[in-house]
């Protein structure tokens, strides 16, 4: 039955914070020591909701118990009574209430709050960060976090969100609202926790489970849309909100700006970071701003496509998480710019990529030692890029303001779509002007790639470069694709880009 039931929107929401306890902790202390500085506390999950959204007994005792909300997601047997143990036995029910299994909540609350959960005397402004987890299959999960501030209050068995007692000093700490999702709706999830922050800021911490529950289950009953022109739109006030579809079925949705790259790095840059991942290098992302990160990299693997990055990717690691780069193989992960100089002094070989200014060093010195991308690719590539108009005011000056939100957003959209819709194409056009001639060289009947025969057509510049990106995983999957005569992206591109006396010879043969 439930294979026959579409696909929808929401994996799970879970809550991440300090627990009550190390709140009226650090609330005791800051007030005695009267520091003005933030304090960090470790994150853990306070509770989780995930679809069917059952009640049960064990699961509303933990959730009321303020000492043990972290572990209000497990049915722990020996705190049950022995009937409703016997009855979850006996119907086959597992230990996790509602938890999704391709989920660590181990992992999560460091991935939520990758800088600790901060204490603070003033309130700060929200923000939201983006996730991605991949099991070892290669399946993606995707996260949206909003991390927002609401005051502590000792004394109070809650916390209220609105002025105090003037007896008390006011601090803030921080909670994180992760949004899972199996698809890359970022955009879209963005919007909706965006959606979920009006709300909240007007309710108890008391009354907040209620209101999740309420904008879960809403999500949970959001369809994806399936592959097409066809996109889903839902209303989520104040927000119209849109999901776009997938026009490739073998593709995931787009749901971020993708000319993201284009406003951090020069065209020449950006190439070079290309070059890195087709070569399989170990690249690490650095940005001061933790969103920054997953866009700028989930960007980069779809200016990829139809090829696919088939090593370790985690872009955003965790202050605890930074031995992940002591990994003997090629991958893609971020940091925050903050450990910069740390990494690149404890390990060697590493492709250093700054978002915020643009550059890009190697761990052992500033000059980087990867062969480019060959010239006439990159020049027609650089060429393209240049042509697009990517700031979006330039293009709205000549039209009258609009006066209502949801339509503002809609002509922002409809922008975005076009000028991603451009880039995909710029990107793999970009891979067809490398890598065409590869389709000379397979013979088909033996599933057989010429790679010697194709590496003498190749200029001399050009050879370091093919010889080393022939030797990648990622060229190995792209070339079982063009022996299976796959029809994608790429076949498609290099099939339009075709002169006419290139299709008469292919038909001809």
């Amino acid at each position: 039955m439930t294979d026959c039931l579409l696909p929808t929107l929401l994996e799970a929401c879970v809550v991440v914070g300090a627990s009550s306890e190390k709140h009226q902790e650090v609330y005791q202390a800051v007030n005695s020591s009267e520091s003005s500085e933030s304090l960090l506390l470790e994150p853990e999950v306070l509770y989780v909701l995930a679809p069917p959204f059952l009640s049960r007994p064990a699961w509303n005792e933990a959730l009321k118990s303020r000492g043990k909300r972290h572990r209000s997601f497990l049915r722990k047997k020996k705190e049950n009574p022995s009937s409703d143990q016997s009855a979850s036995e006996g119907n086959g029910e597992s230990e996790d209430v509602g938890v999704p299994k391709n989920i660590d909540l181990m992992a999560l609350p460091q991935l939520c709050f990758p800088g600790g959960v901060h204490v603070t005397r003033e309130e700060k402004n929200e923000q939201f960060l983006f996730l991605v987890f991949t099991d070892v299959f290669g399946n993606k999960t995707h996260g949206v976090v909003m991390q927002y501030y609401r005051p502590i209050l000792e004394g109070m068995s809650c916390y209220q969100n609105g002025p105090g007692s003037s007896k008390f000093s006011k601090l803030f700490s921080a909670f994180g609202i992760c949004v899972i999702s199996k698809y890359p709706y970022f955009t879209a999830l963005k919007d909706c926790l965006s959606c979920l922050l009006f709300q909240l800021r007007s309710c108890r911490l008391s009354e907040m489970e209620e209101r999740l529950k309420e904008f879960a289950i809403k999500l949970s009953l959001v369809p994806i849309p399936p592959p097409g022109q066809l996109h889903l739109m839902f209303t989520l006030r104040p927000l119209t909100i849109i999901l776009p579809s997938r026009e490739d079925k073998n593709l995931p949705a787009v749901d971020l700006d993708l000319h993201l790259p284009f406003l951090c790095f020069r065209p020449q840059q950006l190439l070079l970071v290309l070059s890195c991942l087709l070569q399989e290098q170990q690249v690490v992302l650095f940005s001061a701003d933790w969103a920054r990160l997953t866009l700028i990299a989930e960007s980069l693997l779809i200016f990829l496509q139809p090829l696919t990055w088939q090593h370790p990717y985690v872009p955003v690691l965790a202050r605890g998480m930074l031995d992940f780069l002591m990994a003997p193989t090629a991958f893609l992960m971020g940091c925050h710019l903050s450990h910069f100089a740390e990494v690149a002094t404890e390990t060697d070989d590493l492709i250093l990529v700054n978002i915020d200014d643009g550059s890009i060093s190697t761990s052992l010195s500033d000059a980087i030692d990867i062969p480019e991308i060959p010239v006439a690719a990159a020049d027609y590539f650089i060429q393209r890029i240049q042509s697009l108009q990517i700031h979006f005011d330039l293009d709205q000056y000549h039209s009258a303001s609009c006066m209502d939100i949801n339509e503002q957003r809609a002509q922002r959209r409809t922008w975005q779509h076009k000028l991603n819709h451009k880039i995909q194409n710029i990107a793999v056009e970009l891979l067809v002007n490398i890598f065409r001639d590869v389709i000379s060289h397979l013979n088909y009947e033996h599933r057989v790639f010429h790679s010697e025969e194709f590496l003498k057509t190749r200029e001399p510049e050009e050879q370091l470069f093919y010889r080393t990106v022939l030797d990648t995983h990622i060229f190995h999957s792209f070339l079982r694709d063009r022996l299976d005569k796959k029809i994608d992206n790429f076949a498609r591109m290099e099939l339009s880009t075709r002169s006419e006396r290139q299709k008469y010879v292919t038909v001809s043969i």
